[in-house]
């Protein structure tokens, strides 16, 4: 039987261009290095190696099916799907990549409706326009930047994702700033790849969780099936939780009912509201994350610790780390902690400080803060509470230059890529806000009620519910943007949303 019966022509020049991606070159390139890091071992290393085979496959297969039409548009993705057996918000993401990468251009076309007084003027999406651009392939291959370019360029969340995922362990996140150690990097670009402020399909973080394929818009807060307003009836967690407890009550139940082995958070260090990852391994250990910590954390940091492999793992973290999460789903290659992730809690966040700028609040209170109890934000304040029972404020506007710069860039204030999320904003005091975002969440979430663990009421019947919410998100979504233009007027690099 000749290589024609087996194997069309198609596909080995699929096979040919992902076998000569950077990314693929670089790993099997650095294959002894990585095995002498012992992050992962030979058989975690050839499951990446080939799953990413695979992806980079496909995503040159809909580089050449573009390639081999004259126009191109959303009907033509649609064939490629029927084509390929995918479905559209995945071959949309393989799009994101190509993108990026810059080897096709793509316009998104809208219809403008028009407004009124009381109504105003929309933008309806239409269809996609892609441009393949000319060039030999070979030449027009990126090479993957270390995320370094991130660090040096203020747009690192500090999510962690990157040294959480490193194979040769030579990237550490600190007090929201990044380090590489170059004399170990291997220039494979995993990092960059997994970055969520390197390139983000935000609009495919949506359509993931609402498993679908079609292109709607998802309104300031994501998408969500329902959203409510619950505390915590675990006496313990009540007594120390920040608002309703809600966060610590899922990793609480998750651990008595077996459903995790483990679950990644933050706890207070040794430097009193420094916080620091921590691994937790049971519910008793669950009180030592409660409360909200305004200092980065970098919890996926810890996603690189062998005792993560083979189990069932919980995230409890803030938007970016919901988004790098949600996004190496979407682009999976197999890293074995990644794809031990079964539920997302997301938490609401505004924005984080530095260790220092903290200090530096806690200065224009005139306060230690070895003498803060609890640190909140809440109708255009910042809150210290002391052990002394003081209540100290200060207006956000008046602080807001102490925020990292990095921050100024997430659109995202409710971790819109969770299965459930979870803040402060709508609910009453003593209460928490919770959006249900996917059907695990929504699972999760009768759990809670069903066992007598949460008292909840529709967000419906609370003031100053959803309203409330979805303006302060708008106000942050709009910020984003002025702050992202803004860079790109001065040239700088920003995020790919």
């Amino acid at each position: 039987m000749s290589i024609e019966e087996n194997f069309s022509w198609e596909f080995l020049k699929n096979v040919a261009d992902a076998l000569d991606s950077y990314r693929i070159r670089a790993l099997i390139d650095a294959k002894k290095d990585i095995l002498d890091a012992g992050i992962y071992d030979e058989s975690q290393y050839e499951t990446i190696l080939y799953k990413m085979l695979d992806e980079e496959k496909l995503k040159y297969s809909l580089f050449n099916f573009l390639n081999n039409n004259s126009i191109t548009n959303l009907q033509d993705l649609s064939q490629f799907c029927e084509k390929t057996s995918i479905e559209l918000h995945k071959t949309l993401s393989l799009l994101e990549l190509l993108r990026n990468e810059k080897l096709v251009d793509v316009e998104e076309i809208y219809d403008k409706i028009q407004g009124d007084e009381n109504n105003p003027e929309k933008l309806i999406f239409k269809d996609l326009s892609i441009n393949v651009n000319d060039g030999d392939l070979s030449k027009l291959k990126p090479i993957y930047e270390p995320v370094k370019v991130i660090f040096d360029s203020k747009n690192c969340s500090g999510c962690g994702l990157c040294a959480g995922i490193c194979p040769v362990n030579c990237l550490h996140i600190y007090n929201g700033f990044g380090k590489i150690d170059e004399d170990k990097c291997i220039r494979c670009g995993l990092c960059y790849f997994v970055c969520p402020r390197t390139y983000l399909p935000a609009r495919v973080l949506n359509m993931t969780l609402d498993n679908t394929s079609e292109i709607k818009e998802y309104g300031k807060i994501g998408h969500f099936i329902e959203a409510y307003s619950a505390r915590t009836k675990v006496k313990e967690i009540s007594e120390i939780c920040q608002d309703g407890g809600v966060s610590s009550t899922c990793i609480h139940y998750l651990f008595a009912k077996k459903k995790i082995d483990l679950a990644l958070g933050a706890k207070m260090s040794n430097t009193l509201w420094r916080p620091e990852p921590v691994l937790l391994k049971n519910k008793e250990e669950i009180l030592s994350t409660a409360g909200t910590k305004y200092v980065n954390n970098p919890n996926l940091q810890l996603l690189n610790q062998n005792e993560l492999n083979n189990t069932k793992i919980a995230v409890v973290g803030v938007p970016c780390q919901m988004q790098a999460l949600l996004k190496s789903k979407i682009y999976n290659i197999g890293f074995p902690s990644l794809n031990n992730i079964d539920y997302r809690i997301g938490i609401f966040c505004m924005e984080s400080f530095s260790f220092e700028s903290l200090l530096e609040i806690c200065k224009k209170l005139n306060v230690d803060v070895k003498d803060a109890k609890k640190m909140d934000i809440n109708k255009g304040k910042f809150f210290i509470y002391t052990e002394k029972g003081e209540e100290l404020s200060i207006p956000i506007k008046e602080i807001s230059h102490l925020g990292r710069e990095d921050c100024e860039v997430c659109y995202d204030l409710t971790s819109e890529s969770a299965d459930i999320s979870v803040g402060s904003i709508g609910s009453p005091s003593g209460w928490n806000t919770v959006l249900i975002r996917t059907e695990k969440g929504k699972e999760l979430y009768e759990e809670l009620i069903a066992n007598n663990m949460i008292e909840s009421k529709p967000i419906e019947d609370v003031k100053p519910g959803l309203p409330l919410l979805q303006r302060i998100a708008g106000s942050k979504k709009n910020n984003s943007k002025k702050h992202i233009n803004s860079k790109l007027e001065e040239n700088k690099r920003v995020p790919n949303y």
